[in-house]
């Protein structure tokens, strides 16, 4: 005789609610974890037969005025972040024992905490699939006036949706600081002065200080969250936690090589986490859009390509599977996932927690390609239209034969499909042109197209750019458009593009558009993206310009100073800048003097006022009697490099 499973651990409220009716509608099926304040259970809707996870309060919890009032503003918050990479609220209510609940749709799938744990360094495509979906859902969140405050990985869910096996669902909006209603909250702050609210680990630095947080605190913790799925570490290792919060507001981040050796991350991902883990939340992208745009182009430069997400423009609930579908990742992608079963929350998991404010104590299905018969596959709906206008009568007849006919069907497709595919690649045709030969893909707009299309405006040229993608005219035409539609952000986008198919193409307009959205607020950190890695040495001497042109803001100059100061941004130079920047760097005369045989290979007229003045015998010691530079004087290497210099000049 089977024994009969335990009943769940009753609540510290009461016995279990197993198998009980709430508010009439919302049948409690098994209790999915519990915490000091309340537990959540799993429950079905009576009438709509859906399942939902049921958020319940401990009734003696309702008379905690601040307790109840996050638990309020964990349901507004939660209610008012209409986005697909978001858990919805769907209800709130009061049992008849007088204990809140809260209704959120149930996620299935496995944290990224359990990932993380299971399998420690992530790759990058899959790292920056997911911090892109958390972007997303925090670019909706911000818009609503709501900034989560407690982003971390158990927070985080990973289901399999579409053909997405990383798709992410954002939980738990328990410490959520929503903007107050402007008559009825204006006079009840809900957090005190120097009150810490989160997870340390996680934690911004103004956070951890008790100071008001904003948007970028948020963006601190997908920073964070980003590099621990890079290396599997966190960023800062000590046992106490008072000693982490000290290592957000203080200590310098380490590099993730040093932090793992074993793993290898692109430089230009490693800057994008740098910057969202900027002490001052000034510093970091200026909002979860910049991050978006920030991630594409980081992810552009390192010549990586991530998977299409939903819509970004999309803030409706999803009404079908296929609004979600993704192409598969590339095959690079899924080298370090092993395969995982996918399954239902359990006591461990984010949503399982209500103690607020304290840490939360879930292995991911394979990410695999998906083979596609495109031509089979289009096969199909011509063969079953005709069926369609049979009698009921007759498709019962032919059902009867089914089996033998698939078989035949089965073998015909392959043939077609094999016949098909030796054809287009040449290997079953003859000499003498018995079959026939493919059409040659069309990579490129004839003229006439380009200039219809140009005609039309952005619309015209976003079909034609759609409709050929490697063409870097369209993309040129495109991008032009827009900069003089004042779409700074997806002239930016185009640019980026543009780069990556054919840098020259980038003329001066263009150029001078990328350098004005460097001084807008709203598009600084995408502007700066491509000027210091993909617009190459044009973008090192666009910021060489901007660092002394005295019309930028001063914040937009210093920097372009700091930017053309880094290594990895000086090495994209031309042989002329990088020769004018390590003459106007150098401190000592010899090592000036030492820079004179570059100067007369490359160097241009921007470096002829610093030959000049190094040409004088005057200026330094009592009076400025003194040669400041004697040791220009032992040879002829300058008065040769000045003449090299000017000669290139005039022409």
């Amino acid at each position: 005789m089977n024994t009969p499973a335990p009943e769940p651990t009753p609540t510290p409220a009461g016995t279990s609610l197993v198998g009980q009716v709430v508010s009439g509608r919302y049948r409690i099926q098994k209790l999915l974890g519990e915490g000091g304040m309340g537990a959540v259970y799993l429950a079905e809707h009576t009438l709509m037969r859906k399942r939902v996870a049921l958020k319940l309060l401990h009734a003696e919890m309702s008379t905690d005025e601040e307790v109840l009032t996050r638990f309020r503003r964990e349901a507004e918050a939660a209610a008012h972040v209409e986005h697909p990479n978001v858990a919805a609220a769907t209800d709130f209510g009061q049992t008849e024992d007088g204990a809140f609940f809260l209704v959120l749709e149930y996620v299935e799938g496995t944290s990224l905490r359990d990932v993380l744990n299971a399998m420690g360094a992530m790759s990058v495509v899959r790292t920056l699939h997911v911090g892109r979906q958390i972007a997303f859902a925090l670019e909706r969140a911000h818009a609503a006036g709501i900034v989560h405050r407690d982003l971390k990985p158990e927070n985080v869910m990973l289901v399999h949706k579409g053909d997405d096996p990383d798709f992410v669902k954002v939980l738990d909006f328990g410490i959520a600081k929503v903007e107050p209603h402007p008559q009825r909250d204006a006079t009840q702050p809900l957090t005190r002065l120097g009150t810490i609210l989160g997870t340390p680990e996680y934690m911004a630095p103004e956070q951890a200080l008790g100071e008001t947080v904003g948007p970028g605190a948020d963006l601190y913790a997908v920073g964070v969250m980003i590099y621990e799925m890079l290396t599997g570490k966190h960023p800062f290792d000590a046992d106490d936690r008072m000693a982490i919060l000290s290592m957000h507001i203080v200590a310098p981040v380490p590099m993730m090589a040093d932090r793992n050796p074993a793993v290898d991350v692109p430089p230009a991902i490693e800057q994008l986490v740098r910057r969202l883990l900027e002490k001052d939340a000034k510093q970091r992208p200026l909002g979860a859009r910049a991050l978006v745009e920030a991630i594409d182009l980081a992810a552009a430069q390192s010549r990586i390509e991530l998977p299409n997400p939903l819509s970004t423009r999309s803030f409706g609930r999803e009404s079908s599977p296929d609004l979600l579908r993704s192409p598969p990742l590339p095959p690079a992608a899924t080298t370090d996932d092993a395969p995982r079963p996918s399954r239902a929350w359990s006591a461990g998991d984010a949503l399982a927690k209500t103690d607020y404010g304290l840490p939360a104590s879930t292995a991911l299905p394979h990410t695999s390609a998906r083979t596609q018969h495109g031509e089979t596959a289009r096969a199909f709906p011509a063969f079953l239209a005709p069926l369609e206008k049979l009698p009921r009568n007759v498709l019962l007849a032919i059902a009867a034969g089914v089996p033998l006919f698939l078989v035949l069907l089965v073998v015909t497709i392959i043939l077609v499909a094999r016949s098909a595919t030796s054809g287009v690649n040449g290997t079953d045709a003859k000499p003498g042109g018995g079959g026939e030969s493919a059409p040659a893909r069309v990579t490129r707009a004839s003229p006439e197209k380009l200039r219809a299309a140009t005609a039309q405006g952005v619309p015209g040229l976003e079909a034609l750019a759609e409709e050929l993608p490697e063409d870097p005219a369209v993309h040129k035409q495109l991008a032009l458009a827009l900069a003089d539609a004042g779409r700074s952000t997806d002239m930016l986008r185009v640019v980026g593009t543009l780069a990556k198919l054919d840098k020259d193409a980038i003329d001066d307009k263009l150029l001078d558009a990328v350098v004005a959205a460097a001084q807008r607020t709203d598009t600084i950190e995408s502007a700066f993206a491509l000027l210091e890695g993909s617009l190459g040495a044009r973008g090192v001497d666009a910021l060489v310009e901007l660092s002394t042109n005295k019309a930028a803001p001063v914040a937009v100059q210093k920097r372009a100073a700091k930017s053309i100061a880094r290594a990895d941004v000086r090495a994209n130079a031309s042989p002329a800048t990088a020769v004018m920047l390590d003459l106007k760097s150098a401190k000592k005369c010899d090592d000036k003097h030492d820079l004179l045989e570059r100067v007369k290979e490359s160097g241009d007229a921007r470096v002829l006022p610093t030959l000049k003045t190094l040409k004088n015998t005057r200026g330094c010691g009592f009076m400025g009697m003194r040669d400041c530079h004697p040791c220009m004087r032992k040879d002829g290497a300058l008065e040769e490099a000045l003449t090299a210099v000017e000669a290139r000049s005039s022409k």
